[in-house]
């Protein structure tokens, strides 16, 4: 699987294996995914401006796949909406978590039944995390030191009344990115400094564990011998948050950036 030269595509997830014998890391995008299967439709409101609200918008088109997969660094992209099945959430509360978006706007009118949602576990969200760690075993044994995995997202420029509720601490500007590793847990510490100052040399402010300290993928990642962070991107940064669209100008700028930060720092860790 992982000596492909052209991606795994289907419904779930799009797998881009590393070009070339070596093998640095792995990147997931799980929350970019805008695609609705059809039998989700009846527990669903109808309301697609609301649905577009928490999507990492177009977090994959940040970053240049190719230049990373011929860095050797294998990139994990979910095509499904989290409203349907939240990949960074466990089994146990993943099927239809959001019952409301984040701005108060409902998304869920009913719920599955436990057969239903077993279903959905076993088709949706179970595919996306064996391949996570069929990737990671593979690495595993390439390595003789800890093995790469970064988790990208992007986080609203500034908190909602949800975000206040869940981290009633947090400031209410946000840095342009925010890397997080379950607070100190998850990589050494001279892994996630090196993403921050990386950044920082950049031009961009970038916190560590605040506001957000790391999902379920990096927990979940965490099982294995890993250096393993998760990566927020102010949406601000490069999207028009009321419209719901990228900023050519932007992206164009912060994509070389990203790609070469997220190559350079893997390759260092490498062993």
């Amino acid at each position: 699987m992982f000596t492909l030269e052209h991606p795994q595509k289907n419904a779930l997830f799009d797998f881009y294996p590393p070009i070339g014998p070596h093998y640095l890391g792995l990147l997931s995008i799980p929350h970019s995914g805008e695609s609705i299967p059809s039998e989700f439709l009846p527990f669903l409101s109808g309301d697609e401006r609301a649905y577009q609200e928490d999507v990492d918008f177009k977090v994959n088109e940040l970053i240049d796949i190719p230049v990373l997969q011929r860095a050797g660094i294998a990139v994990l992209v979910a095509n499904v909406h989290r409203v349907c099945v939240d990949l960074n959430r466990s089994e146990e509360n993943c099927v239809l978590f959001w019952k409301e978006n984040t701005q108060g706007k409902k998304l869920v009118t009913k719920n599955p039944t436990p057969e239903e949602t077993k279903k959905f576990i076993e088709e949706f969200h179970r595919p996306y995390y064996e391949i996570l760690k069929a990737a990671l075993v593979d690495l595993e044994k390439r390595k003789t030191g800890k093995v790469s995995m970064i988790d990208l997202h992007s986080m609203p420029s500034q908190p909602t009344a949800y975000h206040m509720k869940q981290n009633p601490h947090q400031k209410t500007s946000r840095p342009d990115f925010c890397l997080s590793d379950r607070k100190g847990k998850t990589c050494e510490p001279q892994f996630i400094h090196y993403f921050k100052d990386a950044f920082t040399i950049l031009g961009h402010s970038a916190t560590l564990n605040d506001p957000y300290i790391g999902g379920f993928v990096t927990e979940f990642v965490d099982r294995f011998r890993t250096n393993n962070i998760q990566i927020e991107i102010n949406r601000s940064v490069y999207m028009d948050e009321d419209l719901k669209q990228l900023i050519p100008k932007k992206v164009n700028s912060l994509r070389p950036l990203l790609t070469q930060v997220l190559a350079d720092g893997l390759a260092k860790f490498d062993s």
